[in-house]
């Protein structure tokens, strides 16, 4: 049976973004626990082992502490994961940006199209 790779295979030697991490089921946050922890996976349906290195990045908007202490996420994989923590305030906190940010994405579409 051949099957594609998926996300995480795809990310080996690079960096795997997980967005939204704090969304993942419990099931599978002890998933991806062992996997950030060893390396290594199966592709759904298969029962060959497969190992990638990879990067991982993971975000979220809302407060994991918050969501360990309500049972949603697991203490051990925000430790996993928690190693270098970066505050990103939301651009309604940081008007100020807008008009910097709407000018580089002027000029980035501008040398696309022409």
């Amino acid at each position: 049976m051949f099957s594609k790779p998926g996300r995480v295979e795809l990310a080996h030697k690079g960096t795997l973004f997980l967005d939204e991490i704090a969304d993942l089921g419990l099931g599978l946050q002890s998933k991806l626990l062992q996997f950030l922890q060893g390396g290594h996976f199966s592709r759904i349906g298969d029962d060959s082992e497969r190992v990638v290195e990879t990067r991982s990045i993971c975000a979220t908007g809302k407060n994991l502490e918050e969501e360990i202490d309500a049972g949603r996420f697991r203490a051990d994989l925000y430790y996993r994961i928690n190693v270098v923590r970066l505050r990103l305030p939301r651009l309604r906190e940081r008007c100020e940006d807008i008009p910097l940010l709407a000018e580089y994405f002027r000029v980035q579409f501008q040398e696309k199209i022409h």
